[in-house]
């Protein structure tokens, strides 16, 4: 039986080690801010880890694919798509194809169909037959959302690589191309969450879609799915908290600011290459702890100098 979905707040801790954690679309540039010199990583990056995990290992229905008939540039064609193949049911409302998607009870998403679409699609017997579908203009809001950029724990000063192409790119040339980028030597990347329930009533999220969501986002993070790539190969999941409320309408100011990364032996923040290099103060997340506001806080971990820290009062260890 399903647990209820709570009001939560949601920080997620992952190291990264010479490799592109976040690069810009436009530059393909490590998103960086330059006062506070702390790398960035958006909010559509962690979720393209979960659904790639999603997809690609649990073997779930999502929405926002590259596996679709129609690939990923055409949310029409995508639920098109869906409709006629993915629909064993043979529903005609729109609106509930899409709740179907695990990354839409999610994420939420969005579909600018016509209100009345007619499709050919197959019926519980198997035969094919023309019908019309409803509800074909119709968004989602997620109950799960990440802050839209989420800054490094440390700062960073990045490196400049230079690398060479084996092919060319016309035919009369002889030699491959070089081209340079940005690397992160290494960074602790901290990510910023919420779970909303009301909103989660919308989607028909559940606490087992919740964590699924967790899975994906530790494993498909740190090396499982789009994490696999050659930009991604050097990150490792850390520290995963799920901080519930006692009650729907109560908050707890700074979150983010909860966990504080202290460099040892004198470095600075850009120094630091390992997890050997600092220590994780948790003495303000383990005072919120002891709030009426907090009903308990959920947390996995694979390393036992953190569960060593977070194993009095409130805290719950999490299985994924």
């Amino acid at each position: 039986m399903s647990e209820e979905v709570r009001k939560s707040e949601i920080l997620f801790l992952y190291e990264s080690s010479y490799n592109i954690p976040n690069g810009d679309p436009f530059t393909g540039e490590q998103r960086y801010d330059e006062e506070t010199k702390k790398i960035l990583v958006s909010d559509v990056r962690m979720k393209r880890y979960v659904r790639t995990y999603l997809e690609d290992i649990k073997k779930v229905p999502i929405y926002v694919s590259e596996k679709t008939g129609a690939g990923k540039t055409d949310s029409k064609g995508v639920l098109t798509w869906i409709a006629q193949n993915r629909n064993p049911e043979a529903k005609t409302n729109f609106g509930e194809l899409l709740k179907e998607q695990t990354d839409v009870r999610l994420f939420g998403g969005i579909s600018t169909l016509d209100d009345k679409v007619k499709l050919k699609i197959k019926g519980e017997d198997g035969k094919e037959k023309e019908v019309e579908f409803t509800n074909g203009h119709v968004q989602f809001t997620g109950p799960v959302q990440f802050a839209l950029l989420n800054p490094s724990l440390n700062e960073v000063n990045l490196r400049m690589h230079q690398n060479t192409t084996h092919f060319t790119s016309k035919a009369e040339n002889t030699q491959g191309s070089i081209g340079t980028t940005t690397l992160v030597p290494y960074s602790l990347i901290q990510i910023h969450g919420w779970v909303n329930p009301k909103v989660a009533e919308t989607t028909g999220m559940t606490s087992d879609d919740l964590k699924l969501m967790y899975e994906g986002l530790w494993y498909g993070t740190s090396g499982d799915g789009s994490s696999h790539s050659r930009s991604k190969v050097g990150q490792n999941s850390v520290l995963l908290l799920e901080i519930v409320y006692d009650k729907p309408n109560q908050k707890i100011y700074g979150v983010d600011r909860l966990i504080t990364l202290i460099p040892k032996d004198g470095k600075k923040g850009e120094q630091l290459r390992s997890m050997d290099d600092y220590d994780l103060n948790f003495d303000k997340l383990i005072e919120i702890a002891k709030s009426d506001k907090v009903l308990k806080i959920k947390y996995y971990t694979e390393l036992q100098s953190i569960k060593d820290k977070l194993k009095d009062g409130k805290f719950e260890i999490m299985t994924l």
